[in-house]
């Protein structure tokens, strides 16, 4: 029994072995926003447990609970969108692994005009002069580096994407993109957490190299927000957003059966055949 204010979280259990032979509700019950568990190679077993009886059970107020190893005779109650790291062997019950495609169009920054300072499929706040940055090495195949030189006025550089698909079907998104400047904090991801308040990730250290400025959270599926504040001078390349907690997928704009969206250059061949 996990279940805890105002937090009881981070509860690690190495090899556990949970097995009698029924419970009356459950054999590992989690419940409060702040409270989960970490079982690593568990095994929970209860061979008279009734069929229609859960062997786990996790409310939908906990997320983020990660457990594997061996889950027998029953199956496990819960919302995996919010616990992905709920991964048993066992045939009942199967975890969620989300699709690790970037839901970010554009993010190649293709079509840039730096006369307009329009970047199709993100809008950009009038604070900040961009310019693609020819001599930068790109990081990716295709992905132009951008140079925002900020203005110093007007609050924050904003630099968000437009358009995105709705996915209510998840809970959890992870995205953030490559920067590199030589002022501290310059740069930091935010979003819009589940409460509806305005969360943000840790900032660039401002050591003049590439650094990784992203973050994972439950997002708030009503409004959902997502981008990029710079009070500092940064070269930015290859931005990515995939739902789920997962780790973050730079340089892939990948195409499926679902449907894709492009930016750039279509190319493509053409062959001819004559009959005999």
């Amino acid at each position: 029994l996990a279940s805890r204010l105002p937090a009881c979280n981070e509860n690690i259990f190495y090899s556990p072995i949970i097995q009698p032979m029924q419970s009356e509700l459950t054999h590992v019950y989690v419940s409060g926003s702040k409270t989960n568990l970490k079982l690593v190679d568990a095994r929970i077993e209860a061979p008279d447990q009734p069929s229609d009886r859960p062997m786990v059970i996790i409310e939908d107020s906990s997320y983020g609970n990660e457990m594997a190893g061996l889950l027998g005779h029953t199956f496990v109650q819960a919302n995996l969108n919010r616990n992905p790291g709920v991964r048993f062997m066992e045939l009942k019950t199967i975890g969620l692994d989300p699709l690790p495609q970037n839901q970010f169009w554009n993010a190649a920054f293709k079509g840039f005009d730096s006369s307009t300072q329009n970047l199709p499929g993100w809008s950009l706040t009038t604070n900040g002069n961009v310019m693609v940055a020819t001599n930068e090495e790109s990081l990716y195949p295709e992905h132009l580096v951008l140079h925002v030189d900020y203005l110093g006025f007007g609050g924050k550089f904003k630099l968000e994407a437009s358009g995105l698909p709705l996915a209510p079907g998840h809970d959890h998104v992870t995205f953030g993109l490559h920067a590199k400047c030589d002022t501290a904090l310059a740069i930091n991801a935010a979003m819009r957490y589940t409460s509806g308040s305005i969360i943000s990730s840790a900032g660039h250290s401002g050591n003049g190299d590439w650094e990784f400025i992203g973050m994972t959270a439950l997002y708030d599926k009503d409004a959902p927000k997502f981008y990029f504040d710079l009070d500092g001078d940064c070269f930015i390349t290859a931005p990515t957003l995939v739902f789920g907690k997962t780790p973050a997928t730079p340089g892939g704009s990948l195409m499926s059966s679902s449907g894709a969206r492009m930016a750039g250059t279509l190319s493509y061949g053409m062959t001819t055949s004559r009959r005999t």
